[in-house]
């Protein structure tokens, strides 16, 4: 069983919600399971392990409380294991299971739905391409770790899954480069001021090879991270279509996707503005403005900046999203089609790795009763 889905079935069990098969499922696990596998090494960050197994094991004695009906030897041995597969349940960095808005996991009921995948699909990775100033590429994901391009006073190294832009004269005539991540790719790249871009997928950051003007521009399209080295005298600015912002020295997040309603500029450090059609928006951080494609209208509003840039943390995290919502980052990661066979209703809340399969990401959302998925042909069904 694995441990995504054994951690869901921990945390039904601890919480009283178990059904009768899932508890037959825990008891099937435990019998089968050979105890020198069973480690505890999934420990969240704020807490240690003695806290976290006097937590679970107050919860298993509550639990154990309703099944008078096993054996007292079979109920120690069997508590010590499911608390073992609980602490799962506890780390939040992993996140291990999704859960329905505005409804109780406990409204599933019987069996618990597995995704029919027949040909799974692996997550993205390190995968670019490079658009130099002399008209070449560079397949990134296929180039040595090294210099890629050597010219008076400029240098682009590449490493494992970055690109390092290195000025070492001033006056250098710039190019301009562009880097491209496909669907299923990210990438990070230093630009020649030290400022940091990680590129989610399906994007594409534009910029000079040198900044040798009154600011520094950029343009973005799809979504990217930026740590943007500080420059009292040399502002930064990204251009995404004919919105810009402009910074001094901040950390934010733009997601520009052209299939996504909104352009939305999520702030965590410093501050930006955010300028379209003659008006400017100041952000704090914490906040996110949101400009709508259609109407251009703007809202500021605070949020959850660590939602933002899950995904440049290596997971996907939603806090109320549609399945639409849901579905457009899946397609994007794992370079997929998708097909709707029905509607949902629902929202979905939680956290898993980017770094599992696909079958594993929709193990979880089927968990919460509301959504079912088929994988076929490259292409994702999703059915109520």
């Amino acid at each position: 069983m694995d441990k995504a889905l054994l951690a869901e079935l921990a945390h039904r069990f601890l919480s009283g919600t178990a059904t009768d098969e899932e508890k037959a499922l825990l008891h099937q696990w435990y019998d089968i399971t050979d105890r020198e596998e069973i480690e505890l090494v999934f420990l969240p960050k704020k807490e240690t392990e003695d806290e976290v197994k006097t937590r679970i094991m107050a919860g298993i004695q509550s639990a154990m409380a309703q099944e008078p009906q096993r054996a007292p030897r079979r109920i120690g041995y069997y508590a010590r294991w499911i608390a073992a597969a609980a602490i799962l349940v506890a780390v939040s960095i992993t996140g291990l299971y999704f859960w329905k808005a505005h409804r109780s996991q406990a409204t599933t009921g019987g069996a618990l739905p597995v995704a029919a995948a027949h040909k799974d699909l692996q997550p993205g990775g390190n995968k670019a391409t490079l658009l130099l100033g002399d008209g070449s590429t560079v397949n990134l994901g296929a180039a040595q770790n090294g210099v890629i391009r050597k010219v008076a006073g400029m240098q682009i190294d590449k490493q494992d899954g970055l690109v390092r832009y290195s000025v070492s004269a001033a006056g250098l005539a710039p190019e301009i480069n562009t880097i491209q991540t496909p669907r299923g790719g990210q990438y990070q790249v230093v630009l020649p001021d030290g400022t940091k871009v990680w590129l989610n997928a399906a994007s594409s950051l534009t910029y000079p090879t040198a900044f040798t003007g009154e600011d520094r521009t950029v343009q973005l399209k799809g979504e990217a991270y930026f740590e943007v080295a500080g420059s009292k005298s040399k502002p930064f600015k990204v251009m995404v279509g004919d919105m810009q912002i402009n910074v001094l020295g901040t950390h934010f997040n733009v997601m520009a996707y052209e299939d996504e309603n909104e352009i939305k500029t999520t702030l965590l450090e410093g501050a930006v503005n955010v300028t379209k059609g003659g008006a400017s928006h100041l952000l704090k951080p914490g906040q996110e403005g949101r400009i709508d494609r259609s109407s251009d209208v703007f809202k500021l509003l605070d949020v959850n900046a660590s939602e933002a840039v899950a995904w440049k943390n290596g997971v996907f995290q939603f806090g109320g999203a549609s399945i639409e919502t849901v579905m457009r980052e899946i397609v994007r990661w794992y370079d997929v089609d998708v097909e709707y066979q029905g509607r949902t209703n629902e929202h979905f809340r939680g956290t898993i790795s980017r770094g599992v399969n696909a079958s594993e990401v929709f193990k979880m959302l089927e968990l919460t009763g509301a959504v079912h998925f088929t994988i076929a042909d490259n292409k994702i069904i999703v059915k109520p």
